[in-house]
């Protein structure tokens, strides 16, 4: 395209506009009589700022400054003082890809900072709703600390070692107590299997959790059977401890316990050289209304692994079970006998049963 040029002599009065009303001609200069009323310029729908180039009438004509407007219009405005004239050319096509290569810069600039700013606004409407929510919680903490504790142990522990527990809490002037119900008839295997210590540390778990989010409040409870209609543990905080009494119609017999440590709990090479120095704990439940022996046999694996994993699932180490259930036969005929064997991890090794008639199975993890 060719470039259109527009050369405007020195001579007209738009080039230069003195406040004073002077304005220089083509020869020198000369006075002129010049209105002024405060005349816009629009250029493209657009109001521009004309600053102290203000536009005035002289001679029923109106003057405006002429490099305001081209520029307005996007031409380029050059002066040549030599020759004393204006010239007006459109852009060059290089430098309108420049223009537009910055206008999209711009825009992709704008359109980044656009998108970071909907981030950040999403990022902190979740994060309102977050606070929002945890303001809620200790809210309903504060207002409803037995639900609010009936709901986290209905989430962590409403099945806990096979079993199916309810939970009822009670607040009453800051303090808590809790009661865990279950029907111990449903689940008397499981039952038998938990040791003291389990039970323990279970309860301890709860109680940890009671006591960070309700640090002045007292905490006290039982385990109920609901079949029985009677506590089979019960518990309570005691200077920032948790005391936990067993009740003897779950009964814990000494005698036979010391008996089985005594007999099968070391010294087990008789059976096989391969037991070595393997060592056992053996803890012993008696339930009498129900005529049952449970008995946990924990095999010290931290320190006595190989020797167990030379024994396990043998001739051998089943005669040393057969012993233990006899031994225990033998002190209570017609009791019904019950365990397991674990590791130190807990883990299940075998399970054993000896009938009220002195027939017994031994089953193998």
């Amino acid at each position: 395209m060719k470039k259109k040029v527009l050369i405007l002599s020195a001579v007209v009065l738009t080039a230069v506009m003195l406040l004073s009303s002077a304005a220089i001609g083509a020869v020198g200069a000369r006075d002129i009589k010049a209105h002024y009323r405060n005349i816009k310029i629009k250029v493209n729908g657009k109001i521009i700022d004309a600053g102290d180039t203000e536009p005035f009438i002289y001679n029923d004509r109106t003057y405006v400054p002429i490099r305001l407007v081209s520029e307005a219009l996007d031409k380029i405005v050059e002066w040549d003082n030599n020759q004393s004239i204006v010239i007006i050319n459109d852009k060059s096509p290089s430098q309108i890809a420049q223009q537009l290569a910055a206008k999209d810069a711009e825009i992709q600039r704008l359109t980044y900072q656009s998108s970071m700013l909907q981030n950040k606004v999403i990022e902190l409407d979740k994060a309102l709703k977050d606070l929002e929510s945890e303001k809620k919680e200790i809210e309903d903490k504060k207002s409803n600390p037995d639900e609010y504790l009936e709901d986290y142990l209905y989430d962590e522990y409403s099945k806990w070692n096979s079993i199916r527990f309810d939970y009822k809490v009670k607040e009453s002037k800051g303090d808590l107590k809790l009661t865990i119900e279950f029907d111990r008839s449903d689940y008397k295997s499981e039952w038998n299997k938990l040791t003291d210590r389990k039970i323990e540390n279970w309860l301890n778990d709860i109680y940890d959790y009671a006591a960070d989010e309700f640090p002045k409040a007292g905490f006290e409870g039982s385990i109920r059977d609901t079949d029985k209609r009677e506590n089979l543990v019960e518990f309570e905080e005691s200077k920032g401890k948790l005391k936990v009494k067993f009740y003897d119609d779950v009964g814990y017999y000494e005698d036979l316990e010391d008996d089985l440590n005594y007999y099968f709990g070391s010294g087990l090479t008789a059976y096989h050289k391969d037991f070595g120095k393997l060592k056992a704990d053996i803890e012993v439940d008696v339930y009498d209304y129900d005529d049952e022996i449970y008995i946990t046999v924990i095999v010290d694996t931290s320190r006595y692994s190989d020797e167990w994993d030379d024994v396990f699932d043998t001739a051998a180490a089943e005669d040393w079970l057969y012993d233990i259930m006899d031994y225990a036969y033998k002190e209570y005929k017609d009791y019904w006998i019950e365990g397991h064997v674990e590791n130190s991890k807990g883990k299940t090794q075998a399970t054993f049963e000896c009938s009220s008639s002195g027939r017994m199975k031994i089953y193998w993890k």
